[in-house]
């Protein structure tokens, strides 16, 4: 139980430390939320909506954990950490929902266990969706957006009304963070035999963000794209609709694709620069995540049933 316990703690602190970037990156990368304001959007975000929305998505994570042991849960929360961790000491946003799905895949596989393929195959595909759906959504909500802004003639009004909107849209984000990326952790931690600990771990990933988030932050918020506040918001609102939806089916999305997604997607259809030498090392590192910590997890598994 203890094992299960220190990794769980240690998966929501690599989660904080990279995926809160996706949530709060475009508004501190913009220059509008400070980043210590922006750790205090995100534990309180975050526990909300770990606490109140997370149900579906922990469910789909328990059941894809089934017939795995204590130990063997704490294996597949310390691999996935540890190649979260990694990416972030790099500061690339990478998916923490497609690490943990790698190394629960690698822990059954070496287990020798069925891997439940048509759920697996259903959340992949979420990932290749979930970045194009932000995007469009992104394109969309700024479409929309931008004429709205353009009817408030006071600057102190549109600055304010532009300042509340990021704040919002970030507010969302962290929330969905919530739902989605820390439930992932609540529901490995219930197929170990720990339930309930939702708040405890959105508050251990508000410690990730607040100790190790900065760079992945500025590689959201800034590196990727110039984003002003009109992007900021779109891209950051596109997103949270996406990974929503993503909730409502119960799906483990990443949000890191969505908001990369949208950021990148607005950007190309506004004719703005976009780093795409970046982009593609982001993407690379996308599939990198889930084959690292899948086969860190069968190592580990292995060597485990072996007694070591």
């Amino acid at each position: 139980m203890l094992g299960v316990i220190a990794a769980a703690f240690f998966m929501a602190w690599a989660i904080g430390a990279n995926d809160s970037a996706k949530a709060v990156g475009t508004a501190v990368g913009s220059g509008i939320v400070g980043f210590r304001r922006a750790v205090l959007i995100i534990a309180v975000f975050t526990t909300l909506g770990a606490t109140l929305s997370g149900f579906g998505v922990s469910e789909t994570i328990t059941a894809l954990a089934r017939g795995l042991s204590p130990a063997e849960i704490a294996l597949v929360l310390f691999s996935s950490a540890s190649a979260v961790t990694l990416a972030s000491l790099w500061g690339k946003p990478i998916s923490t929902t497609q690490s943990i799905i790698g190394a629960l895949v690698g822990s059954s596989l070496a287990l020798g266990f069925s891997v439940d393929w048509w759920t697996v195959g259903k959340i992949v595909s979420a990932w290749f969706v979930s970045p194009v759906f932000a995007s469009v959504l992104a394109i969309a909500t700024y479409k929309f957006y931008k004429p709205v802004l353009k009817r408030i003639k006071c600057l102190r009004s549109l600055e304010l009304t532009q300042k509340w909107l990021v704040f919002l849209a970030s507010a969302f984000s962290a929330f969905n963070l919530g739902a989605n990326e820390v439930s992932n952790v609540t529901g490995l931690a219930k197929a170990g035999g720990i339930a309930g600990p939702n708040a405890v771990l959105a508050l251990v990933a508000a410690l990730g963000a607040l100790t190790f988030s900065y760079e992945v932050m500025m590689t959201v918020g800034k590196d990727i794209a110039p984003l002003g506040p009109t992007s900021a918001f779109a891209s950051q609102f596109g997103a949270s609709i996406a990974v929503s939806v993503a909730n409502v089916f119960g799906l483990p999305v990443s949000s890191g694709q969505a908001i990369v997604g949208a950021i990148s997607g607005l950007s190309l259809y506004k004719g703005e620069h976009v780093n795409k030498k970046l982009l593609l090392d982001i993407v690379k590192s996308w599939v990198r995540a889930p084959f690292f910590s899948g086969l860190l997890a069968f190592v580990l598994v292995r060597l485990f049933s072996a007694g070591f």
